[in-house]
């Protein structure tokens, strides 16, 4: 059950779907006469869909989530390497690769992913990493659940230290949630939506502008609903 709740709750508080319910019952009200307030709810959700379909606000609000934390240094001592479904495409893939050669004796964990693992499999080797190193967990469906079945199979010690590989974007929440769990992880963004010398240069108008702003403010709510359900370890989770 509570992994559903959440995902419908999403279907109503995505900005852009918000917007349109919004509109929605702004014709009701106009229906009920009582067009003054119906006036005042149309126009500012007009202005939020200008605002949000003609102005960066996405990009704006993707910059501090993706510049939250650094990639690692090369020198750290690294005894795991967790993929995360979420940062599972090609690049997660080739920098678990790239990583594995340079801790040929980390263990490998790639979680979340129930997919065909020799598909999988066949896209890690192709960037040089060797499939037999990795176990995979299909059972997590959320990031909460990918840092408890970690725990729950690795059993993290203290002196332990694992490189987390996911999305920039979304690392802020993974890091808090795999530290409450135990773990004591580094993390290695990968999957970067705006440029660091500047954010907003790959910035585009219309939907994408809209998916930019939806994608971003679900990663804000997931960080205040994980905190409020005390499934991180901070509201905002840092170096």
């Amino acid at each position: 059950m509570n992994y559903y709740v959440p995902k419908v709750f999403w279907l109503i508080a995505a900005p852009t779907n918000a917007l349109v319910l919004i509109s929605a019952i702004a014709a009701f009200w106009v229906v009920l006469r009582s067009p003054n307030r119906a006036t005042w709810l149309a126009a500012a959700v007009a202005c939020g869909l200008v605002i949000a379909t003609f102005t960066p606000i996405g990009r704006a609000l993707t910059v501090p989530l993706e510049r939250r934390f650094t990639l690692s240094p090369s020198d750290l001592q690294a005894d795991g390497i967790i993929l995360l479904a979420g940062g599972g495409t090609m690049s997660g893939f080739a920098a678990v690769a790239a990583l594995s050669q340079h801790y040929p004796k980390a263990r490998l964990i790639f979680s979340g992913y129930d997919a065909d693992y020799d598909m999988i499999k066949k896209a890690f080797s192709l960037f040089g990493g060797d499939p037999a190193r990795i176990y995979m967990d299909p059972r997590p469906r959320t990031t909460s659940e990918d840092a408890l079945y970690a725990s729950a199979l690795l059993k993290p010690k203290p002196t332990e230290r694992w490189l987390l590989v996911t999305q920039a974007m979304h690392m802020p929440r993974a890091v808090g949630c795999f530290r409450l769990a135990g773990f004591q992880v580094e993390p290695y963004p990968v999957e970067f939506k705006t440029d660091d010398t500047h954010p907003f240069a790959r910035f585009l108008l219309g939907p994408r502008a809209l998916f930019d702003l939806d994608t971003a403010a679900k990663e804000w709510i997931g960080l205040i609903g994980y905190r409020l359900m005390g499934k991180t370890d901070a509201l905002f989770p840092g170096p």
